[in-house]
């Protein structure tokens, strides 16, 4: 019997100690349950702290932003008008380009009506000048010479052939540029 009061004993002391083990490791589970859950609550309460920091930096970047955004659309709206100006000053610069290309091209056209203008005005000067000198070598001529109406010493023997064809070959009257009556004296025959 003793012997089974031991065993019985041991066997007791053996569940006790067994009880005693598993009491301790689930202290210990629960000791370790507690640290992690206050390691846990710590990060959470340092997440948190991250997240309200978070929170306040995006609300003032949000702030930030639309003050932006309200500094920017007064900027956008200018930086529309200079390009519109920018339009009409580039238009304004074709229509003056395309004015200054047809005032040239009249100028170019004036510089070559004056040159011709030159030209003829030089052809004319050299015109004036041979008449200048016809005309005197005609005074020249007709010094001693009648007019046709004048009954004068060399007028009677004139033929009548020889007035007409002065009148119609010589252009009385248009040489001199005086528009007179007066003709150079006879042909002379060689």
């Amino acid at each position: 019997m003793r012997l089974l009061i031991l065993q019985a004993l041991k066997a007791t002391s053996l569940e006790k100690s067994v009880f005693l083990r598993k009491e301790r490791d689930a202290w210990a589970i629960c000791e370790n349950e507690r640290a992690y859950r206050e390691a846990d609550e710590g990060e959470l309460a340092k997440e948190c702290e991250i997240s309200t920091e978070l929170q306040q930096k995006c609300t003032a970047l949000a702030t930030e932003a639309r003050e932006a955004r309200e500094k920017v659309t007064p900027l956008e709206k200018r930086v529309g008008d200079l390009a519109q100006e920018s339009e009409v000053q580039r238009a304004a610069a074709e229509r003056y380009k395309a004015e200054v290309a047809r005032l040239e091209a009249l100028l170019a056209e004036k510089d070559l009506a004056l040159t011709q203008t030159r030209a003829d005005l030089a052809a004319a000067q050299s015109e004036v000048a041979r008449w200048h000198r016809s005309s005197a070598e005609n005074e020249k001529q007709a010094k001693g010479r009648s007019c046709v109406f004048c009954l004068g010493p060399h007028v009677l023997g004139l033929s009548f052939l020889t007035f007409f064809f002065d009148l119609f070959f010589n252009r009385i009257g248009e040489e001199d540029g005086r528009g007179s009556l007066c003709r150079r004296g006879p042909t002379e025959v060689s």
